[in-house]
């Protein structure tokens, strides 16, 4: 009992752990323990170097309004697709373009790396509470600027990349407008010219019933030469079931009105038929122009380049048909000039670094430490525990 006792305080006291102890640890340890940290600390801030990334920050500035807050909604989803067919089809060169291509490909990219800068931020309302509900809104939408940043290997590959960003979101918006400018073209020209065929067809039913009721009048005018009393006072409508009694002179004058005035409406729908034609031969080759060309200055020059071949087949003289060709280039240059000058470009000096050596530095160092530390404490207890009993 008594040796059991001495057995039990004996090992009770060789567990408790002193400062001195502590102490003496550190003493035969602390250069295993600095080589430990200084080591993983080297690794870690050689490894950021070798392999971390660079980020380069860029500006395209709005000066032509070219993009507000639903046309932005609308870029940020189709830019990436745009991507993904550029890949898919082979039209991106086998270089870093295409490593920059894949990532603009993917929606979650555009999310992280391109934020619109409104007019105005939430901090700005307290600012305005005197200006009108109208300005507010209007303002609230508007972008001013499309801030972009694009990570690299280097400050120059991230440079590179910022610049391919930057050069695609300019001509893939362009193309994209450019394209949705030809579709419009052709579902409107669709549109119109059946509903055109029906409003001429019933223009010329109601003229050739015009002339016939013009026609009639006059003959009962030569029968009855003398029918110029009656009511001649009177203002009726002619269309009306009493307008039969109005005076002949009166009747034929009201018919020989409606008469001019459907012929003009109907030079007018004729008119329009003539310029949806010609929108119609634009279209012919449009279409495959932008099923052709994915860069939107290259499909811009292919389309002015189609206006003027047609304006050159169109007589000088044909005004009806030149304004149709006038509006289409006006829509293409439009475009061209709004993601082209109307938007600016800002870059920054040199790209950054994403990480931080020096806090790589201090964690590596610590985290080093610490590993050495838990080595050798495990070292030790190893070497301290009793060996089992034969």
């Amino acid at each position: 009992m008594i040796e059991q006792q001495y057995v039990q305080g004996f090992d009770q006291e060789r567990d408790e752990i002193d400062l001195r102890d502590i102490a003496d640890f550190l003493r035969g340890e602390w250069r295993k323990l600095l080589a430990g940290a200084m080591a993983t600390m080297l690794f870690v801030v050689g490894g950021a170097a070798a392999f971390g990334d660079y980020k380069a920050s860029g500006a395209i500035i709005q000066v032509a309004g070219a993009i507000d807050f639903v046309k932005w909604k609308y870029f940020q989803r189709t830019l990436p697709n745009l991507a993904a067919d550029l890949l898919q089809s082979g039209r991106v060169p086998a270089d870093d373009r295409e490593a920059q291509c894949r990532r603009l490909s993917r929606p979650e990219w555009w999310d992280k790396n391109v934020q619109p800068q409104y007019a105005f931020s939430k901090n700005d309302s307290k600012l305005l509470a005197g200006a009108s509900k109208e300005f507010q809104d209007a303002e609230a939408t508007r972008i001013q600027y499309l801030a972009v940043e694009s990570a690299g290997a280097s400050r120059e590959e991230a440079r590179k990349n910022l610049a391919t960003t930057i050069d695609f979101i300019r001509s893939g918006a362009a193309y994209l407008e450019l394209k949705r400018l030809v579709l419009e073209a052709d579902a409107a020209a669709t549109r119109a010219e059946a509903d055109l065929r029906q409003k001429i067809l019933a223009a010329e039913v109601e003229m050739d019933f015009l002339r016939r009721k013009t026609a009639n009048l006059e003959a009962l005018r030569k029968r009855f030469p003398g029918n110029v009393a009656g009511t001649a006072g009177q203002i009726l409508d002619p269309k009306d079931t009493a307008a039969k009694y109005l005076p002949l002179e009166t009747q034929i004058v009201a018919a020989n009105a409606d008469l001019y005035a459907l012929d003009e409406s109907l030079g007018r729908m004729r008119n329009a038929q003539a310029q949806h034609a010609v929108t119609r031969r634009f279209l012919e080759r449009a279409l495959p122009a932008a099923d052709k060309f994915m860069d939107g200055p290259e499909l811009g020059d292919e389309l002015l380049a189609i206006v003027a071949g047609l304006r050159r087949e169109v007589p000088a003289d044909d005004l009806i048909r030149q304004h149709a060709l006038t509006q289409l280039e006006s829509g293409i240059r439009s475009i061209l000039a709004a993601f082209g000058k109307g938007l600016q470009v800002s870059l920054e000096p040199e790209g950054r670094r994403v990480a931080k050596l020096s806090l790589l530095a201090a964690l590596g160092f610590i985290g080093g430490g610490m590993a050495m530390l838990i080595v050798a404490l495990a070292r030790r207890a190893l070497s301290r525990s009793p060996l089992p009993s034969p």
